[in-house]
């Protein structure tokens, strides 16, 4: 179980734990003020979408291929104080996006980026790592289809899926407005980007963040201080 301020989640089923990854996106996600509509493309446990939920009152939908996962997402629900804000759905979003008739004014995704690498036996983290099932390709695809004509979709990557993901994106138009590089220690490369793109196409925002220096950054606690209870290191 991984307690937040506000709710608690079980993770021991899903085919992704509550990581650091996770947390920052949905913590980091901008939602417009008057935001309807939120999807979230592979939602394992449902992490994300209930601190979405915390933030917004936006309906909220939540979708996976893994059936594990969909049952513990929903089993944590059942738990949540603003349940009647958010569902969670098996299905992939390959299918999903082809019969749902709606768009979402925001779409989260922590998609899987592992291509061609050695696997874990355990065949439903392979589910979140590696792209077999949801490639970017297919991800994008997706994402054209189901994002509302001033949306946003906002993900987070390591640097050269996310380089990748942003190429693809350009050939559909949807063009990076908002950049946040992670990086784990000051003395360390960045691990992972934070991106979010819309169908504009105007100057990307970039900024950096360092998790730990000595313990957790006051950069990174300002940013989870709404979810989380950590103890930071001021400078």
């Amino acid at each position: 179980m991984f307690h937040f301020k506000k709710f608690s989640v079980n993770h021991s089923q899903s085919t992704m734990k509550v990581g650091t990854d996770a947390v920052m996106l949905g913590s980091w996600m901008p939602v417009p003020e008057n935001c309807n509509t939120i999807l979230e493309i592979g939602s394992g446990c449902g992490v994300i979408s209930l601190m979405l939920a915390q933030i917004t009152n936006a309906k909220i939908t939540g979708i996976d291929i893994d059936e594990k996962s969909v049952e513990e997402a929903q089993k944590n629900l059942e738990n949540f104080y603003r349940k009647d804000q958010v569902q969670f759905i098996w299905e992939s979003v390959q299918s999903f996006a082809q019969r749902s008739t709606q768009k979402f004014e925001v779409i989260v995704s922590n998609p899987p980026f592992f291509q061609n690498s050695l696997k874990s036996p355990v065949a439903s983290r392979n589910i979140s790592r590696h792209n077999d099932n949801l490639s970017f390709e297919e991800l994008i695809a997706a994402v054209d289809i189901l994002l509302s004509n001033n949306g946003r979709f906002g993900v987070i990557l390591p640097v050269e899926p996310a380089e990748k993901l942003e190429k693809l994106a350009l050939e559909k138009c949807l063009y990076v407005t908002k950049k946040t590089y992670l990086y784990p220690l000051p003395d360390k490369k960045t691990n992972r980007i934070l991106m979010m793109f819309e169908r504009r196409k105007t100057v990307c925002e970039k900024d950096n963040l360092i998790i730990r220096n000595k313990g957790y950054t006051h950069e990174y606690y300002m940013f989870v201080k709404e979810f989380l209870k950590i103890e930071c290191i001021m400078k």
